[in-house]
């Protein structure tokens, strides 16, 4: 007696345990980061009678609401995400707008970024990039859309989607995220089957576009202070590049073990030291050998999202895994290059390390969506087993 498996039957899978112990390691160590790199940030407010802490409180918040969205998305049958798409797609050019709302928008570091509802702050951005991901995903795979034509009937209408997300993230201005995020959009359209050339075109027609804004939009002056003291390292120390010559600082001295943990010098002088400049401090203390090892766990979960976006039972689970895949792996890569003066300083988070309750919770639900994707695996060959 024979029994017939057929190709493309889904077998019920276990969570992918690596992607889920290295997630849980990288929350771990940015709970640890955030508290030391915060630590020197609370004393002044300490003595002021302030809450001492008061960031990590609020990061471990942001943790344990993640952990319990991640528990809730692995279990909700992604397939069904495909019917909030346009929802989400549309509340975050909402929230994205709000930032400029008065007494609902929130101006930081001459940044608006934020929405304050009572006590909770919100990052719009942070929000519209998994949303941003689901919308194109979804898209994509929609019947009679033309993938690889560059017209109304291909891509078109969500390039024109996607540009809107973009350029109110630029408004705020953060052009940092908007450069992730249609990274992340061309590696979703690739893996959709899009034409190469195409592909070309628009991110020639992107760059140029980046330039226009760079050149006439907002914060013209502090962008190109910014590319001048990367091109000339020095250029402005005490201004626009303090943050950039403390953090080469930081990761230099940690040399090939780094100084100990939590006995970082650079954290002192950083003001951005517990978000985007975090793993300055990170390599101070622990050096090239820590370096590596934070590396390989944020490589590790990209690229274990890329291989569940390869196995996926369907082009729509496909798209989505690779999309958040590609949000991590590109926003990990952005925020160590400018830690390190690889490239000009922009504000982009670490991910799972930075301090930002937004991203943590988002990232979260982002590698759930992934876990769930995994355990509905296809089996590729037909599999003829005697009994």
């Amino acid at each position: 007696m024979t029994t017939t498996r057929l190709k493309g039957a889904r077998a019920p899978r276990p969570v992918d345990l690596t992607l889920f112990t290295i997630t849980c390691l990288l929350v771990m160590l940015g709970l640890w980061m955030v508290l030391d790199t915060s630590y020197p940030g609370t004393l002044d407010s300490a003595k002021a009678g302030g809450v001492i802490f008061s960031l990590m409180r609020g990061q471990m918040v942001g943790a344990f609401l993640g952990m319990v969205i991640l528990f809730c998305f692995t279990l909700y049958p992604y397939q069904r995400l495909r019917n909030f798409s346009s929802l989400a797609i549309f509340g975050s050019i909402i929230l994205l707008s709000a930032v400029w709302v008065p007494h609902v928008g929130i101006r930081l570091n001459n940044s608006n970024r934020w929405i304050g509802i009572g006590p909770v702050v919100i990052q719009s951005s942070e929000i519209a990039k998994m949303s941003l991901m689901l919308y194109a995903a979804a898209f994509l795979t929609r019947k009679g859309i033309r993938v690889r034509e560059l017209t109304m009937e291909g891509i078109v209408p969500l390039l024109i989607v996607a540009g809107l997300i973009f350029l109110l993230i630029e408004k705020e201005p953060d052009l940092g995220t908007a450069v992730v995020l249609f990274m992340a959009l061309l590696i979703q359209l690739y893996l959709a089957g899009a034409r190469k050339r195409h592909l070309i075109i628009i991110l020639t027609v992107s760059g140029l576009a980046v330039l226009l804004f760079m050149l006439h939009g907002s914060g013209i002056g502090h962008r190109m202070a910014r590319i001048q003291e990367f091109m000339h390292p020095g250029y402005d120390p005490q201004g626009v590049g303090y943050q950039v010559v403390h953090s080469r600082m930081a990761v230099g001295s940690g040399e090939w073990y780094g100084v100990g943990l939590g006995r970082g010098k650079e954290k002192y002088y950083l003001p951005q030291a517990n978000s985007d400049f975090i793993f300055a401090t990170y390599a101070e203390e622990t050096g090239f050998a820590g370096s590596m090892v934070l590396l390989i766990l944020l490589l590790t979960v990209g690229v274990r999202g890329f291989q569940i976006a390869a196995k996926a039972p369907d082009k729509f689970g496909c798209l989505l895994a690779g999309g958040i895949a590609s949000v991590i792996t590109w926003q990990a890569l952005v925020n160590i290059a400018v830690a390190t003066g690889s490239i000009p300083a922009t504000g982009v988070p670490l991910p799972f390390i930075s301090h930002g309750s937004s991203s943590l919770i988002l990232l979260l639900a982002g590698v759930g969506i992934q876990l769930n994707i995994s355990q509905q695996q296809q089996i590729a060959p037909a599999e003829v087993v005697p009994v």
